[in-house]
């Protein structure tokens, strides 16, 4: 049989890719349409705002930006700006609306520092609106025993604080002027001309302007109080608000987690404990040492003969809040008060300046580490800056709430460099 041949193999076609056609060049620069009526719906909404100026707001200013803004919301630019306008806004509203939200901003910080108690008292199976009820009584009868028995005595002790200091005022520049400090500065061989021009030019002019700053302070310290406790005593929606928060206290922090996703709210739980752990501390500790500094130093002057010894220890209650500032200030207005309390003069001021050295010495040695803790702890430098920082910004205020609040910044930055590392 004749031996078949192989078919011989096939080579495959290539088959060329097809050409594309070409891409017309433009020459010139060519508006897109979508572009054009964006730029006229805007010129639009500027036209209709400008004739409607009567209901521009930050609040219709940011719902206008948001919804024109909304559909690029992918944008990360887009995001965080609206983002940004949204937190303007809402300082903006708080510092409007501050008079109308201080009532309930005090009533959730009374609330914030009674829930520990309540729900102590809701272990050991009292009901919370009960705990809640029976502490609010106790505060409202605490705050009307206080305004009925204490406040007059002491507006009538601090009315006599300032008259003797406008008579130890008068006393000392009365004694600058007179010519006992030139003669005694003379007998050291200084020339009585240049004494004398020191003295009036210099000396006394800055005395009476730390003296009289010092009355105004003291004066606009108790008319603030005065008037706050006047508006708490107004405000009966307080003890109310207060009830209130107590009782949903541990419903409201549930759907305050629930607000966020359910990936980030145990994040958001351990951040917030942490943050309890610092305001709580700092809150309900600090209160209750200036209480016992207050009552302390009301008893010593007390037993030691210095005058108007309630309204003094009120005011290291106080002023206990600011850490180095308040203990200073206490002690010089103390000791003023003990320079015209009658004799033994020096007796009694060595008395005060011994009471407050060891009232500081018992708060950072015992009171502090005991009940405060190491929470709030910060280094005296930066506590000493922060105090002069949100002193000169918010005034007295400021120094009251610069602990707590730098603690939480220091806070976040370790909680920001916690997650570069992580």
């Amino acid at each position: 049989m004749p031996r078949r041949r192989k078919p011989a193999p096939v080579e495959p076609v290539q088959i060329d890719p097809p050409v594309p056609a070409p891409v017309p060049v433009e020459t010139t620069a060519q508006v897109r349409p979508e572009s054009l009526f964006h730029v006229l719906g805007l010129l639009g909404l500027v036209a209709v705002a400008l004739t409607v100026p009567s209901i521009l707001s930050p609040f219709t200013l940011l719902a206008g930006a948001i919804f024109l803004l909304f559909p690029y919301r992918d944008h990360q630019f887009v995001r965080r700006s609206m983002i940004l306008a949204s937190l303007l806004v809402g300082l903006w509203a708080f510092n409007t609306l501050f008079g109308i939200l201080a009532p309930f901003l005090f009533a959730y910080l009374l609330a914030y520092i009674f829930d520990p108690l309540v729900g102590r008292l809701a272990e050991r199976g009292i009901p919370r609106w009960t705990g809640s009820a029976g502490i609010v009584l106790l505060f409202v009868g605490g705050i009307a025993s206080v305004v009925i028995f204490v406040l007059p005595l002491v507006v009538v002790q601090f009315d006599g604080i300032l008259s003797g200091v406008r008579l130890l005022l008068g006393q000392t520049v009365a004694w600058l002027q007179s010519g006992t400090i030139v003669a005694l500065l003379g007998s050291f061989g200084i020339q009585a001309s240049s004494v004398q021009d020191l003295v009036q030019t210099q000396l006394v002019p800055r005395i009476e302007g730390i003296m009289t700053g010092l009355v105004e302070g003291m004066l606009g310290l108790v008319t603030g109080i005065t008037s706050v406790a006047l508006h708490i005593i107004n405000a009966v929606i307080i003890p109310f608000v207060v009830f209130y928060l107590l009782k949903d206290f541990p419903s409201i922090a549930a759907r305050f987690y629930r607000a966020f996703p359910p990936p980030q709210q145990d994040r958001v739980r351990t951040v917030m404990t942490r943050i309890d752990g610092v305001l709580g501390a700092y809150f309900r500790g600090a209160a209750i040492v200036a209480i016992i500094q207050g009552v302390i130093a009301a008893t010593v002057l007390s037993l030691i003969g210095v005058n108007y010894a309630l309204v003094l220890g009120l005011m290291t209650a106080v002023l206990n809040f600011i850490p180095y500032v308040g203990l200073v200030i206490s002690l010089v207005v103390a000791s003023m008060v003990a320079l015209f309390s009658g004799d033994p003069v020096v007796t009694k001021v060595i008395g005060v300046v011994i009471l407050y050295v060891s009232q500081k010495l018992l708060e950072a040695t015992v009171l502090g580490p005991k009940i405060i803790g190491p929470q709030v702890g910060l280094h005296p430098v930066v506590l000493i800056l922060c105090l002069m920082v949100f002193g000169y910004f918010l005034g007295f205020v400021g120094l009251l709430i610069a602990v707590p609040a730098t603690a939480l910044l220091l806070l976040a930055w370790e909680h920001v460099e916690k997650g570069r590392t992580a």
